[in-house]
Parts: structure tokens; C-alpha cells; sequence
């Protein structure tokens, strides 16, 4: 088969749910307008995408691989695993410059210029 054939290839997997999780799917589709094969595939096929986004951006900020290797191990192309990367580090300096604001506020509030000092340590760590 050529790789566009492949990949047109419909495969069928068998899927047991509990009465409860049926319900709650069944429900989405009635909304949704639409089957429950097509939202489960839709479901998995994004929820799937995701994780393989986000085992990209950990193994790529823990120093462990390449954005090419990672690219060629999840199928994701390396621009969109550089974006997802930007993001997270966007977040966690985020993150940081409002800890270091929240703890001079606190060091401030409790003269205690020692406090700020251990949390700018504690970034560096």
C-alpha cells in the first residue's frame, strides 16, 4: 500500500465502558450532534496529541533529547514542539516573577530582607 492509502485506513478498536462513563458520552453526543465513534475518535486523537506534546516539552527542558529526535519519536513537527516549549517557559517565568514579587511583599510587610534573599536562592536551585 502507498502511505496515503495508509493512512486513510480505518482500524477498529473495542472500547468497555461503565454504564455511568456510557451515559456521560452519550450525553456529549447528543449535544455535540454527533456519533459516539466519532467523538471518542475525535476525543482520543486530541487527548493523545496532547501527551505527545507534552512528553515533547518535558523531555526537551529536561535536556534529555533533541527537538529532531523528538519529532521523529511523537510525529509532531519540531516548530509546533518549539512553540509548546516557548509557552511552558513563558508560564515558568511567569510563575517566578510573581513568587519573587509575593515574597518581597512578605519580607517587606515582615522586615525581614533575609526572607526575599532565600526565595531569589531558592529559583536559583
Amino acid at each position: 500500500m502507498t502511505r496515503a492509502k495508509t493512512r486513510n485506513k480505518t482500524i477498529t478498536i473495542s472500547v468497555r465502558l461503565r454504564s455511568e462513563e456510557h451515559e456521560v458520552l452519550r450525553r456529549l453526543c447528543r449535544l455535540k450532534n454527533t456519533t459516539q465513534t466519532a467523538c471518542l475518535a475525535d476525543l482520543a486523537t486530541r487527548q493523545a496529541r496532547e501527551e505527545l506534546l507534552e512528553y515533547g516539552v518535558h523531555e526537551y527542558v529536561e535536556d534529555r533529547a533533541s527537538l529532531s529526535e523528538l519529532a521523529a519519536k511523537t510525529g509532531l513537527d519540531v516548530p509546533t514542539i518549539m512553540e509548546a516549549v516557548a509557552k511552558t517557559r513563558a508560564k515558568d517565568q511567569g510563575a517566578q516573577a510573581a513568587f519573587l514579587a509575593a515574597a518581597k511583599s512578605l519580607a517587606e510587610a515582615h522586615q525581614d530582607p533575609a526572607f526575599y534573599r532565600l526565595a531569589v536562592t531558592a529559583l536559583k536551585g
